[in-house]
């Protein structure tokens, strides 16, 4: 009995440490609260894009009394068939390499794309490329008064998977085209869910991967809500929670190596306790 008590706090242990190590955290929205109408709309940031599942399975909103509030999503592939198109200028990086200009763009991740820009001042007429195996010739040429220019990257919804979104021009035996900006529409997603003028509401997203994306009853009478006047709120502040920083004075990989060492070892003691019980039990 001894034996099988040690074995349960040891695996309880060892499962506390495993949670511990994988950094689970929530990040949170804070919602500005607002109007006079029963529901409430608010678009999504890239930043929760970013952080978030990719299917937002992991979204959550909370009123005041962390009470999990219902929501529905409304969104591009919706029956209503309404864009709501949004503009984001991202960071990016530019190396030139083999006749090839990458430019890396950051913070596209789980953003349903709709077109990607340019902003140059060169002069050029080259073929541009993405990750999605997508090709077009972009340019921005002028003859005296005559301008052409589409700098222009198109997308149907595509949606990135990776932290960089990597678009590469071929600039041939040309100078590389000089890229002074990016800019990027996409469609966002809306959540619309019952609320107050007064209420304090935040969006909590990031704390679990495999997590299913909650049911609600408003998701029944989605099309009486749509049909009605909705208050547009907006995201106050989004909050992005950072692992701890483990102590200098511990070496967590090594001790998480050896909990996974300890757990083996006593699955192991468990297995042969259980061969010793049927054997003993066959003797009989």
């Amino acid at each position: 009995m001894m034996l099988r008590k040690i074995i349960k706090e040891t695996l309880n242990t060892a499962f506390f440490f495993v949670l511990l190590c994988t950094n689970a955290f929530a990040h949170t929205a804070i919602i500005e609260s607002g109007g006079g109408h029963k529901y409430k709309a608010v678009r999504l940031t890239p930043e929760i894009y970013n952080n978030a599942n990719s299917n937002l399975s992991d979204i959550l909103i909370k009123d005041e009394n962390d009470e999990n509030v219902p929501y529905l999503i409304r969104n591009y592939f919706t029956q209503e068939k309404i864009n709501f198109i949004e503009s984001v200028t991202p960071g990016f990086n530019v190396t030139e390499k083999e006749k090839i200009t990458h430019i890396d763009i950051e913070g596209l991740k789980n953003l349903r794309l709709g077109e990607i820009i340019i902003d140059t001042d060169s002069t050029f007429k080259r073929s541009v490329r993405s990750p999605f195996g997508i090709s077009r010739e972009l340019y921005n040429l002028s003859f005296g008064d005559i301008s052409y220019k589409d700098t222009a990257m198109p997308f149907d919804g595509q949606i990135p998977k990776d932290d960089i979104f990597t678009l590469t021009i071929n600039n041939g035996d040309d100078k590389p085209v000089k890229i002074n900006g990016i800019t990027v529409r996409y469609y966002a997603d809306e959540l619309v869910f019952e609320g107050n003028k007064s209420g304090k509401y935040t969006i909590h997203f990031g704390a679990d991967k495999a997590k299913t994306a909650p049911v609600y009853d408003i998701g029944k009478y989605k099309n009486e809500i749509l049909k009605g006047v909705i208050d547009r709120i907006d995201i106050k502040e989004v909050v992005l929670e950072k692992p701890e920083e483990m102590p200098e004075q511990y070496d967590y990989k090594m001790i998480f190596n050896v909990v996974v060492v300890v757990v083996a070892v006593v699955l192991g003691l468990l297995i042969l306790m259980k061969l010793k019980e049927k054997s003993f039990g066959s003797a009989d």
